[in-house]
């Protein structure tokens, strides 16, 4: 029984850094998805604008509960080891309040905020994740 748990325990973990391998792939599509929105923002192509939105929302969305998942099982399989976990912490709060500032965009129709939101904001948080996070997360590996 010990050795099914012992199993169970270092699939997720394994599990989980595979995951971080494709976070890494997975921001980059995001944040072409995101300039692709801009696109349509810019040349005031509405109706795409807000299929591609929506789009973006969900990938958000997805991409959020994926690290919080993976990073749910890191800290719980790697219990006892010592890692720096607040440029997590930090980037999933600012993520989270740059969606929500989003949405209130939208819902004020404020083309401009938005744009600027998703150009200025969600892009550089994006790219924070993958050049401190992820990394960081993936060296774990070797705990």
């Amino acid at each position: 029984m010990t050795s099914l748990i012992n199993n169970k325990k270092n699939d997720s973990l394994e599990l989980a850094f595979e995951s971080i391998d494709s976070c890494f792939g997975y921001v980059d599509y995001i944040t072409s998805r995101i300039q692709k929105l801009i696109g349509f923002y810019n040349t005031n192509d509405l109706d795409q604008a807000n299929e591609a939105f929506i789009e973006v929302v969900d990938l958000m969305d997805l991409y959020i509960q994926l690290i919080s998942k993976v990073y749910r099982v890191i800290r719980v399989e790697l219990q006892g080891k010592s890692f720096k976990d607040e440029s997590i912490q930090k980037l999933e709060i600012h993520l989270l309040s740059v969606i929500k500032a989003l949405l209130l965009a939208k819902e004020k129709e404020d083309v401009i905020m938005l744009c600027d939101l998703l150009e200025y904001e969600l892009v550089d948080n994006l790219t924070q994740w993958k050049i401190k996070v992820l990394p960081e997360l993936k060296k774990l590996k070797s705990f």
